[in-house]
């Protein structure tokens, strides 16, 4: 069948799946997987690198997309030669100029240095974090998109320890603590090779986590990144609603640069992909703190309903005069530069038994 997205047409040999990670096989193409494309010729089309690795091709959508949208050389790798034929097939609908090797993701990037590495692997980035640290250009960027998010939520706590070393706790914070965890690891294991790295977009959807980075060299800058990754307790950054327990290490840095979202958002078309801009748009307000407000967690702890969260928001805005935003991590979690005390004392007023 044939599936249109962006500026592209692309051929895949079974039917898409509907929701969720699917099975991978040969021409793999995953609709779930759109705003996370829609976002990467965002950043690729506002960041001009000569040349972009797209690590693992499946269809080639990623590659093609990326060649065909912001005029950036693309190289293809996929170890499958079944779905090879169908890149090949892809290459020729678009008539676009892109590489295609029939190579492991490793022994492409091994041999070359790129401005942008893209790693997405179906699974955890793991295995392939390191050769792309070592191959990517000073001043390059990686993106990683991981759907082992039973080891990054801490669903699965051996695997939490074994793959990432870290301990997390599997509540209704998780995806932002899973996020946070995903940089850690990248932020440590780039530290360990004396290597800089700025957070550009992380997000959570669905079944995967993104993040998009900037990697330089420079120990000293190296040091500074490690200073904002640790352990950190919800008791302490939240309130006394969460049970003593440290987790981590974590990023407490920006998930964001909001520079490059606002720049990249504003050259985003306006057609098919606006829900992806507008969803970009507003990863700028996850720093306002770290971690949120969670309506749910509060609910329990004072034994009341859920409010309106537009209620809780206006009377949170007039009484104390802060902007109050929305998550994309929860869909009753709210981001406000306050401290508990503060967010408890107007959710027990609004709040009903």
């Amino acid at each position: 069948m044939i599936i249109r997205e962006g500026l592209s047409q692309i051929f895949t040999p079974d039917e898409v799946v509907s929701s969720g990670p699917g099975t991978k096989r040969v021409g793999f193409y995953n609709p779930e997987q759109v705003l996370n494309r829609d976002i990467t010729i965002a950043l690729v089309n506002l960041l001009k690198p000569r040349n972009y690795l797209d690590g693992f091709g499946g269809t080639g959508i990623r590659g093609i997309r990326v060649t065909r949208e912001t005029g950036t050389h693309s190289v293809i790798a996929e170890i499958n030669r079944k779905s090879i034929e169908v890149i090949e097939k892809n290459r020729g609908l678009n008539e676009v100029d892109v590489e295609v090797r029939n190579e492991p993701f490793e022994s492409v990037v091994s041999r070359s240095l790129f401005d942008f590495i893209d790693i997405d692997p179906y699974g955890s980035i793991v295995p392939f974090l390191d050769v792309a640290l070592t191959h990517v250009k000073n001043g390059g960027y990686i993106g990683l998109t991981s759907t082992d998010l039973s080891a990054l939520t801490g669903s699965a706590p051996g695997k939490t320890a074994r793959r990432y070393g870290a301990t997390v706790s599997n509540d209704r914070l998780r995806h932002e603590t899973g996020v946070r965890l995903l940089l850690s690891y990248v932020i440590r294991r780039a530290a360990a090779m004396d290597k800089h790295v700025i957070p550009l977009v992380s997000f959570w959807r669905s079944h995967y986590y993104r993040t998009i980075v900037k990697v330089s060299s420079g120990a000293g800058r190296a040091d500074g990144d490690l200073l904002k990754v640790r352990m950190m307790d919800k008791s302490i950054e939240i309130g006394p609603l969460y049970k003593k327990f440290e987790e981590g290490p974590l990023w407490t840095g920006n998930l964001v640069s909001p520079e490059t979202v606002k720049s990249a958002v504003s050259n985003m078309p306006d057609g098919p992909e606006k829900k992806s801009t507008e969803f970009l748009g507003n990863l700028v307000n996850e720093d306002v703190r770290p971690f949120f407000f969670e309506l749910s967690d509060y609910a329990s702890f004072s034994g009341k309903s859920l409010p309106r969260l537009d209620n809780l928001s206006d009377s949170i805005k007039e009484e104390l005069n802060v902007e109050v935003h929305r998550t994309h991590f929860s869909p009753t979690g709210l981001k406000i530069n306050i401290n508990h005390e503060e967010f408890n004392r107007i959710f027990q007023k609004i709040a009903v038994k």
